[in-house]
């Protein structure tokens, strides 16, 4: 791989990064929670980012505390007092584009979750 092809990856990633991407659904068709109250709405969010050496923080932070951290903040936005996060997931992708991809690194996390009243 030609150098300025991957420098052409290396400044692609960086403009992906450090980004945050939610949906929100809300409607329910009346249907309460397990516990009686009503979800005010379900949010799934993405965060990009690209780290250093696999696990510092670079370019935004998309560690699962991250991730977590953003997704409280959604939640009380949406007037919630209180979430239930019922899937997450990351991925690092430091296999992409080695060595370089092993000094910065990919990553994105994912969080899904209720905001309750």
């Amino acid at each position: 791989m030609s150098f300025s092809l991957k420098l052409i990856c290396i400044v692609l990633s960086l403009s992906l990064s450090a980004c945050a991407l939610t949906s929100k659904a809300t409607d329910f068709n009346g249907l309460k929670e397990l516990d009686g109250s009503e979800p005010v709405s379900h949010i799934n969010l993405t965060k990009f980012a690209l780290h250093f050496a696999i696990v510092l923080p670079f370019i935004g932070d998309a560690s699962l505390e991250g991730a977590v951290r953003d997704f409280t903040k959604e939640a009380k936005k949406e007037g919630a007092q209180r979430v239930r996060i019922v899937q997450s997931d990351e991925t690092t992708l430091w296999w992409i584009l080695p060595p370089i991809s092993l000094i910065f690194t990919p990553r994105f996390t994912n969080v899904a979750g209720d905001a309750i009243r």
